[in-house]
C-alpha cells in the first residue's frame, strides 16, 4: 500500500490536477494548449506514433481540429475524458510516475450528443511527471494503450495501433 507523507500528499494533490487540466484542455478548449502542460523534451505517444516535443504537440492536435473541422458534423466534435484508478509513484525528488484508466466519451457535432451507446474508448494510460524550475509538474511522456475500442471512425483513426 502506498503511504505518503503530509508534503507527498500534497504533491500527489497537484498531480491529479495536471491529470484534471490535460483533461479540461482536451475536452473543453477543444484540444488547444495541451501542450503547455508538456516539457520542452516531451514524449507524447498516440495509437503507438510518437511525438516528440511541444510544436509536434501542438501539431497533432492541430492537425486534429482540422480533420474535426472538415469531417465533423458543423464542424464540431464533443468529447469527455474521465479517469479513474489514479496511481502515483515518486521516482525522483522531481519525478513521478502516474497510471490512470482513461475513459473516453466523444461524437460528432456539438452537445448534446445523443443515442451514446457507451465509451468511445477506454485505455491503461501513464504520465511520466517532472517537476519544472518553477515548481510546477509537467508532462515529459504520455503513452495510452487502449483496452476497449469503440465503434468511432474518427476517433479510431487516430489513436487505434495500426
Amino acid at each position: 500500500m502506498a503511504r505518503f507523507d503530509k508534503e507527498e500528499a500534497g504533491e500527489v494533490l497537484a498531480l491529479h490536477q495536471l491529470v484534471a487540466d490535460w483533461c479540461y484542455r482536451l475536452d473543453i478548449h477543444n484540444c488547444t494548449g495541451v501542450e503547455a502542460l508538456c516539457t520542452e523534451d516531451v514524449e507524447y505517444l498516440v495509437g503507438g506514433v510518437p511525438h516528440r516535443g511541444r510544436d509536434a504537440v501542438a501539431a497533432f492536435y492541430a492537425a486534429r481540429n482540422e480533420r474535426v473541422a472538415k469531417h465533423q458534423r458543423d464542424g464540431v466534435r464533443t468529447q469527455r475524458h474521465s479517469v479513474s484508478n489514479f496511481r502515483v509513484e515518486f521516482t525522483g525528488k522531481d519525478s513521478a510516475s502516474i497510471a490512470f484508466l482513461l475513459v473516453n466519451y466523444s461524437a460528432e457535432g456539438p452537445a448534446p450528443a445523443l443515442n451514446l451507446v457507451g465509451p468511445t474508448i477506454i485505455a491503461d494510460s501513464r504520465f511520466e511527471c517532472r517537476r519544472n524550475a518553477d515548481g510546477e509538474w509537467m508532462i515529459s511522456l504520455f503513452d495510452s494503450k487502449p483496452t476497449f475500442i469503440g465503434n468511432d471512425p474518427f476517433l479510431n483513426a487516430a489513436v487505434v495501433p495500426k
